[in-house]
């Protein structure tokens, strides 16, 4: 998978959550830096969206809920 379709993934899902609050959410978090992303972290941040839910993914990104361990380098960049 080259880099620039896995960020058209991760873009796609951020943009089309079904949800308002996520989607405003996911722009602020994931779609403005997907350039500030290794690939590492993008595949890790893919892995992230096929385990969480929308709901669970809100009240991560608003301190609510920790997510898994593997998982927190990447929110301490995003944050």
């Amino acid at each position: 998978m080259t880099l620039n379709f896995l960020k058209k993934i991760i873009k796609y899902r951020a943009t089309y959550s079904g949800k308002k609050e996520t989607d405003i959410l996911y722009e602020k978090y994931f779609v403005r830096n997907l350039d500030n992303f290794s690939e590492k972290e993008l595949q890790l941040l893919k892995s992230f969206f096929e385990n969480y839910t929308d709901d669970e993914i809100y009240l991560i990104l608003t301190n609510t809920f920790k997510p898994e361990k593997k998982f927190s380098k990447l929110f301490d960049k995003i944050k």
